[in-house]
């Protein structure tokens, strides 16, 4: 069974939550990396200059505390395999919504790799209500 590292843990921390349990029972199944929680001012407008993000700080939902957003991706990374990423976030989705059913967690989530503009797809955020 696949563990989160010590970084990962520590990056899911910063995170909602709901965001947590969802990944800490993901792990169990699959491996996953955690590359972003909780974003600063100073790494917000970097990863907005760099055109990873397509908001200035402090607009992200990176930019919460705890975060809304999660940035994680499938391991061993590999860049190239989108559809690894898609595999990822469906089963994060269908995991999510039986969490939801059992009343475990209150959120519902939205997949950066489904946005019309900037296809983001390690970034996993709460809906807004």
């Amino acid at each position: 069974m696949a563990g989160f590292s010590k970084t990962s843990e520590q990056r899911l921390s910063t995170c909602h939550p709901d965001l947590q349990a969802v990944c800490r029972e993901l792990i169990k199944q699959y491996d996953f990396a955690v590359l972003c929680g909780h974003r600063g001012k100073e790494d917000q407008n970097a990863a907005f200059d760099a055109g990873h993000s397509r908001l200035i700080y402090p607009q992200s939902k990176h930019n919460k505390m705890p975060s809304h957003a999660v940035d994680m991706a499938p391991y061993p990374v590999d860049w190239g395999n989108l559809m690894r990423f898609r595999e990822m976030w469906q089963r994060f989705d269908a995991l999510a919504k039986l969490m939801r059913q059992r009343g475990e967690i209150e959120s519902e989530f939205e997949w950066g790799g489904e946005w019309d503009s900037l296809k983001d797809y390690v970034h996993i955020e709460i809906k807004e209500k």
